[in-house]
């Protein structure tokens, strides 16, 4: 039996193949509100709690804007349409967060000296640092420290996302140009399993039960913060808190 997202998935398809064949707007508009979902699981994937700028709604009309460039530009060739919105869609609220100043050269580059502070600070004091101890490492108090960490997560899953320009002069995203690991060399197959075994042994051996769930929660089922929080019962703002500390202490822990 077909599960309902594959159903789900099969009905947008659907929909995407009569419009590009009849360029009919109750189409469109039936498309944008099947695919209404999958912008608010995107949005509802970052806190905007320190943004004083943008809102949730804000962040779901980029997303709309996304998911019509993704209607207009698509064309099959044996990618389903869900993927290809998806990263489009994505890219669209990124293009937001980045204007607003949310990320920017400076934000990396904090998180850089950040990700310094704690890889220097683990190995000098033989365990990881505390809050307090990196805020003095880096002279910074303790909300900048929480500002750099939930922009942390913003340069970690935004980076694949930058566009850049095409054959064409028009653009694509830098994730569009990653080659398929059934291409990779034999020695490009390596460093991608070791990276993978690498990754496996610090989740399962490094990290606490609770920061092993919100990682799993976040990355493979892909919940919203607002959807981990009826799991795990901590506010979102601490849940966004717990996953980019994780993330720096994994970073860290594969510069090694």
């Amino acid at each position: 039996m077909q599960s309902t997202l594959s159903k789900l998935k099969e009905t947008g398809e659907a929909l995407v193949k009569e419009y590009l064949e009849t360029r009919n707007e109750r189409i469109k508009a039936k498309i944008v509100e099947h695919y209404a979902p999958l912008i608010k699981n995107i949005v509802g994937r970052y806190n905007l709690h320190y943004s004083t700028t943008l809102n949730a709604d804000d962040l779901y009309q980029f997303g709309i804007l996304g998911l019509l460039k993704a209607l207009e530009r698509f064309k099959s060739n044996g990618v389903p349409f869900h993927a290809f919105a998806y990263k489009r869609i994505y890219g669209e609220v990124v293009d937001a967060l980045r204007r607003e100043g949310m990320i920017g050269r400076d934000k990396y580059e904090k998180v850089r000296k950040l990700e310094t502070a704690v890889k220097n600070l683990t190995a000098s004091l033989g365990r990881e640092p505390s809050t307090e101890e990196v805020c003095r490492a880096l002279d910074i108090d303790e909300k900048t420290y929480y500002d750099i960490l939930n922009t942390s997560l913003l340069v970690y899953t935004t980076s694949l996302n930058t566009k850049i320009s095409d054959d064409e002069g028009d653009f694509i995203y830098r994730i569009d140009t990653l080659t398929d690991e059934s291409a990779m060399s034999p020695e490009e197959e390596l460093e991608n399993l070791d990276l993978k075994r690498r990754l496996k042994e610090i989740i399962s051996n490094e990290l606490s039960d609770r920061e092993k769930i919100i990682l799993a929660l976040y990355f493979y089922e892909e919940l919203t913060l607002a959807d981990i929080r009826k799991v795990i019962n901590l506010t979102e703002a601490r849940i966004s808190q717990i996953l980019n500390q994780t993330l720096i202490k994994v970073r860290v822990k594969l510069m090694k």
